[in-house]
């Protein structure tokens, strides 16, 4: 297996990366929203995944050109969190990720997102970022420095093999580590109940 050396910019689409849509001040929900805001707030599971509380608005407040696609990398680029997961929900509901992000458009010929957010979510690609990271108090990755992420890539079957096999095992350990908290709850009211 041969891997090569290359750069993030070598491997996005034409204008393949973006930052999120800027709200003017603080973002409002609507009840009868109908466009998803993808926040900071909504990643779990380490920054690495959306959760289900993500805040709906009026679709017509933000232009289409904004929209995510499935298969989109979000690059968290504010903060100390600078991790990347990919743009996956399987309903059909229009989404928008906010300022905090930029939104990457890999070319899926060349490689496959969930491998290229895999990578850049290891310990040398995050040692980039705290080498390259500017700002004092809010440290924030600028786009150059997200164009120029090292990046390693094996042939794309062996990427999609990669990307397969890290998922499955993410997805134990959030397992093993929700049915740890429910084991400590449980033995929790037992030992509550015991005095009661």
């Amino acid at each position: 297996m041969t891997s090569k050396k290359t750069v993030l910019k070598s491997i996005i689409k034409p204008g393949g990366i973006a930052s999120g849509y800027s709200f003017r001040g603080k973002i409002n929900g609507s009840p009868k929203g109908n466009l998803r805001v993808v926040q900071l707030k909504d990643m779990e599971n380490e920054y690495t995944s959306i959760g289900n509380d993500c805040t709906f608005i009026d679709a017509a407040e933000v232009k289409e050109k904004y929209y995510l696609e499935k298969g989109d990398i979000l690059f968290i680029s504010k903060g100390a969190n600078n991790f990347a997961t990919v743009f996956e929900l399987d309903d059909v509901l229009p989404s928008v990720a906010s300022s905090v992000f930029y939104v990457i458009k890999v070319d899926a010929l060349k490689a496959e997102p969930n491998f290229v957010a895999w990578y850049i979510n290891k310990s040398k690609v995050q040692q980039y970022f705290q080498e390259y990271a500017v700002g004092t108090y809010s440290l924030s990755i600028n786009k150059e420095v997200v164009e120029n992420i090292p990046l390693q890539l094996p042939p794309l079957e062996i990427q999609i093999k990669i990307a397969k096999v890290a998922m499955l095992a993410q997805k134990e350990q959030y397992i093993y580590k929700s049915l740890k908290e429910k084991r400590n709850q449980l033995l929790e009211a037992q030992l509550l109940e015991s005095i009661n």
